[in-house]
């Protein structure tokens, strides 16, 4: 709501702007000198506050295209992210990428590639949960330990 009343002030602004300037204009003869510098000074003023306020509008705007491109970037991964227990797939191109930590991207949303020690057992560096796929071997009995 705060950007209407942005939009809306630097329309006001640039509306009185333009209504000085056509007074300015239309009435220059029938003005002394001191009022033409009194109208001309309000003028400026109110350009100058036009101004500020088209900077804000861009601000916001540019705010907004990051936005954007932050959840069209969220949501073209959502759209290719894959769940096979334990972990999370990124499907590219018809060929799976990953693997990456299921705790991670549950709870931050973010993609942290696991490290494969190569047995079926995975681990993040930056939540240090370790993950056990359908491959794992350890050499202990299947019943010592519980993969998922």
């Amino acid at each position: 709501m705060a950007d209407i009343t942005i939009i809306s002030s630097a329309l006001t602004s640039i509306k009185v702007a333009t209504d000085l300037a056509r007074l300015i204009k239309e009435s220059s003869s029938s003005l002394d000198k001191a009022e033409v510098k009194l109208k001309l000074a309000e003028l400026v003023s109110a350009l100058a506050d036009a101004k500020v306020e088209i900077a804000q509008v861009q601000k916001v705007l540019l705010e907004k295209d990051k936005q954007i491109r932050d959840l069209t970037a969220t949501l073209s991964i959502r759209g290719r992210l894959i769940w096979d227990r334990p972990y999370y797939w990124l499907e590219e191109t018809g060929e799976k990428d990953g693997s990456y930590c299921q705790q991670c991207y549950d709870n931050n949303s973010k993609l942290i590639r696991l490290q494969s020690h190569g047995d079926g057992s995975w681990s993040c560096n930056t939540c240090n949960k370790s993950f056990y796929d359908k491959t794992f071997q350890d050499g202990s009995s299947q019943s010592d330990y519980d993969p998922y």
